[in-house]
């Protein structure tokens, strides 16, 4: 596979060239019209790879695209320096060219759509095929650079631990904030999604991820985080994600109308390998836990807590309370 760098003259002509030429990404299924709009071979070498495919499309556009995509793009271009993954033209080229028919099918261009919105449909355009937007923004928004970039930053296991929900909204809302790029700061990030994560305990952006890290911003008037180890930055985001939770908890507890009718003469008793049904007393979700042997060594506390309970007794697990309503 040969990847090249888009010139600097053709990625002029294109970007400034897209009112007027900004339908043939959705009307061209290839890229020969690049150098009928450029006058000349748009693109320079810059080195041949072995031959790889991005995730598959026709699974649909699922989160799970993006975050496998970290992980192929980067493990086939880890000789890129930051400097070289920082340049406009290069990821213009890619898009362009070995990756145009990707790109396009990545955002649907390949499908009738409504080309009226002019403005919005350029900067688009802009964002997916070129850079736009400040020097940290414009690595994100590109559709290949942000691959790279986010596996650059993340290592494989902390990107299991991110998870493939919602996965570029965390992304661009985490890497997108500049502490990010301080080692501790995003490890100690790292722990604190890793605290839950372990717990069961699944955290959405808007509810926790975010204000937590507000939390943190708001403790760096007072401290210099940057002087934090990794433990003290996890510390205060666990804490106040903790706080969210009992607040929600007990707010809900003085307002619970929930009730499960109690029969008097069901016994049946938590023991070993039983297979538990619990329902949270906050928000009505349910979980379900196995007491073997693998709870009882990985999260002692959970299983203490429910070994020897009675069916409807209601138990104290990590994150709130809950009423056990099935035992099998």
């Amino acid at each position: 596979m040969e990847i090249c760098f888009l010139k600097s003259r053709a990625l002029d002509t294109l970007k400034n060239g897209l009112p007027q030429i900004y339908d043939k990404y959705f009307t061209q299924r290839d890229n020969s019209w690049l150098a009928d709009v450029c006058g000349e071979n748009p693109f320079v070498k810059f080195r041949d790879v072995p031959d790889f495919e991005l995730a598959p499309l026709e699974r649909g556009f699922e989160p799970k695209v993006d975050f496998d995509n970290c992980k192929i793009l980067y493990k086939k271009l880890n000789f890129l320096t930051p400097r070289q993954a920082a340049d406009e033209r290069f990821w213009a080229g890619l898009c362009h060219g070995v990756f145009y028919d990707y790109v396009r099918r990545r955002w649907s261009y390949d499908t009738p759509t409504n080309l009226s919105d002019n403005a919005k449909i350029i900067t688009g355009i802009k964002n997916r095929f070129f850079f736009n937007g400040d020097a940290r923004q414009c690595l994100l928004t590109n559709t290949l650079s942000k691959y790279w970039w986010t596996r650059y930053i993340f290592s494989s296991d902390d990107l299991n631990i991110l998870g493939a929900e919602n996965f570029y909204t965390k992304i661009f809302s985490i890497v997108s904030r500049s502490f990010i790029g301080n080692k501790s700061l995003r490890n100690g990030f790292v722990k604190f999604l890793r605290h839950f994560k372990e717990q069961g305990i699944t955290l959405d952006i808007k509810n926790h991820i975010r204000p937590a890290m507000s939390q943190l911003n708001k403790r760096g008037g007072a401290i210099v985080l940057d002087c934090l180890t990794e433990e003290e930055i996890a510390a205060i985001m666990i804490e106040h994600v903790e706080k969210i939770f009992a607040q929600r908890e007990q707010s809900a507890t003085s307002n619970k109308k929930f009730f499960i009718p109690i029969n008097p003469i069901d016994t049946r008793t938590v023991e070993l390998n039983s297979r538990i049904t619990v329902v949270s007393l906050r928000d009505d979700s349910r979980h379900i836990y196995k007491t073997d042997n693998r709870l009882k060594k990985k999260f002692s506390d959970v299983f203490n807590e429910l070994i020897g309970k009675k069916i409807y007794s209601v138990v104290t697990l990590r994150d709130g309370k809950y009423k056990i309503t099935d035992i099998t």
